[in-house]
């Protein structure tokens, strides 16, 4: 701040820290006031704010685990040495913290197999979208005794046609919203399988996702509706997103399957895949 600026204006680490939370609550009374009256003040505030935003929309989770890594994280499916990583991350990163908490509130609260609620009218027409599956390749992991394992970020996409074998867990990609399933086995023996839904949209949260409903059938599906726009096809499974993208289908039969996800803005259609019995 200039020498001839007012006495009572505010400093750069206060204006900063409001940029920074996006709340004025944390100032004093009477810096609010001034600084509702002190244009220099608001001028240096609207650069500090913009400053934020665009750092934040570069380097958002820069050094972050991924969404998915953070799902697999709370369900127990990551290796002892991912396990331990993201245990020290998570102690500096309060973002990370925050997100890792509400997934596992939302593991805890989910219902499998809510009970279904009838409508009176008939849905919006809204966007569908066929998702492609993709397979990543394998990356090479480098490590140092100083530094932590890194992820090579030049791996490459497989395509359809030269996937490898196994195909297990599978991911899919639809614009910004990208889908993983995984496969596993309930308490007594029975086929789940397990659904995490992200976004690459840096504006989306897993939470707005919440509710949105899952419906597995037999191919080909809720492709063919009539002229009501009612699907006609019955579903053999059905559920709801948590708030932290997660989904659940039990118990699961052997067989080929097609996939409606219904979100907010959009439908995702999983084309046909299948699940043998291991």
């Amino acid at each position: 701040m200039t020498e001839n600026q007012h006495v009572l204006a505010l400093s750069e680490e206060s204006l900063m820290s409001v940029a920074y939370e996006d709340e004025e609550e944390i100032l004093s009374e009477s810096e609010r006031d001034h600084l509702k009256q002190c244009a220099l003040c608001q001028q240096q505030l609207t650069l500090y704010r913009r400053t934020n935003a665009l750092l934040r929309a570069k380097f958002y989770r820069f050094q972050c685990p991924s969404g998915v890594e953070l799902n697999y994280y709370c369900r127990g499916m990551l290796s002892d040495e991912s396990r331990k990583r993201i245990d020290s991350h998570i102690l500096d990163c309060l973002s990370c913290a925050d997100e890792v908490q509400e997934i596992r509130q939302s593991q805890a609260n989910f219902e499998a197999f809510p009970a279904s609620t009838p409508t009176s009218s008939a849905p919006q027409a809204i966007r569908r979208l066929i998702a492609t599956y993709v397979v990543h390749q394998p990356a090479q992991l480098f490590s140092r005794e100083d530094t932590p394992l890194v992820l090579r970020e030049d791996a490459a996409l497989v395509l359809r046609d030269e996937a490898p074998r196994k195909e297990w867990p599978r991911q899919y990609q639809a614009e910004s919203i990208d889908l993983s399933l995984h496969l596993s086995q309930t308490s007594n023996g029975e086929i789940m399988l397990i659904g995490i839904i992200t976004s690459s949209n840096a504006e989306a949260k897993v939470s707005d996702f919440k509710g949105s409903n899952v419906h597995l059938y037999y191919p080909p599906g809720p492709l063919a509706e009539n002229s009501q726009g009612v699907e006609t096809a019955d579903s053999l499974l059905s559920t709801e997103v948590d708030g932290g993208g997660n989904f659940t289908l039990e118990p699961l039969p052997v067989g080929s399957f097609v996939m409606l996800i219904r979100l907010p803005e959009q439908e995702i259609i999983i084309g046909e895949f299948t699940v043998n019995q291991e």
